[in-house]
Formats: C-alpha cells, structure tokens, sequence
C-alpha cells in the first residue's frame, strides 16, 4: 500500500503544481509541490509562511523527499534562495534512497524536483546551473510541463541582454 500511495501522490503532484509560480523581474517560474498535506494546501494557496511553518519544526535531515521538495517550493516562493537550493538538494538525495517508489514515479518526482531547484538557481542569478538542472528534469521526463516552460524561460533569458532578461 505503502507504494501505490508514494506513488499516487507524487504524480497528483505534478499535475497540480502547475498552479503554483514564482515572479521574478521578468519571468514565471513554475513549481511542484508534492502530497496532500496542510503544507501543500498552504503551497496551492501559495502561503509560503504557513507551509514553512507547518513543514519548518521537522529536522530536514529526516524528512523524506516528498516534506524537502515542499520546504523547497516554500522557501522558493519567500526567497529564501540558498536554503530552497540546499532543500531540493537533499530532496533529490531522499527520493533516489526511496525503496517504495516504483522507477516511473522516482523519474516523474526527479524530474519535478530538479525544476524546482533550477528555479531556486536561476532566480539566484545562476542561470548556467539553473539550465544544467532543467536538462537533467527533461531527461527523466521530457513531457514535465513544469520542466519544460521553465526551460523556454531560462532558454530566453540566456539568449536575450541581461537588461531586458531583468538580471542586474
């Protein structure tokens, strides 16, 4: 049961973050939030302090991928940059150690998780790592919606002058 579950909620995830975006200067990035939890609903609501709050009393190292991708997409949206890239981070960490994800969902919730911490890195200003990661997303699943536009905005901002891109 444990699987299905794992399973179920880390693809309703990825069709319901589409709601969620970051605004930056000049771009939307989008964000994936996993789980049906208070954190998630606050992340829907796009609350960043309750679900920080409700996600900010576990000790991140012993959170599991699906509580660090959130804290992540939290933090994100408060930008609180550094901490959103160290939290996907550990996300990706937790999901690969993740016995109970079947191999397709593990893809779909990487894929989720390296474009969140390629909007954390763009937003950072770092748009080389920001488009490394979104490469890295589409390769373990090139019809990630999220995944993709964050890659045509990145894609943009590289090609256009950093004035117009809205990066200082």
């Amino acid at each position: 049961m444990k699987l299905f579950k794992k399973s179920h909620l880390a693809m309703a995830a990825v069709t319901l973050g589409t709601l969620l975006a970051a605004t930056t200067a000049s771009a939307d990035y989008h964000v994936t939030a996993f789980g049906e939890s208070t954190a998630y609903r606050s992340l829907l609501s796009k609350d960043a302090e309750s679900a920080k709050e409700a996600l900010g009393s576990k000790d991140l190292a012993k959170m599991d991928f699906i509580a660090a991708n959130n804290l992540c997409v939290a933090q994100i949206l408060a930008k609180e940059l550094s901490l959103a890239i160290e939290s996907c981070s550990l996300a990706l960490d937790k999901v690969e150690k993740d016995i109970a994800l079947g191999m397709s969902a593990e893809k779909s919730a990487k894929a989720s998780i390296y474009s969140n911490l390629a909007v954390a890195r763009a937003m950072s200003g770092d748009m080389l790592g920001a488009s490394s990661d979104l490469e890295k997303a589409l390769e373990f699943n090139s019809s990630d919606r999220n995944a993709s536009l964050n890659y045509n905005l990145i894609s943009a901002s590289m090609t256009m002058p950093a004035e117009i891109a809205g990066i200082q």
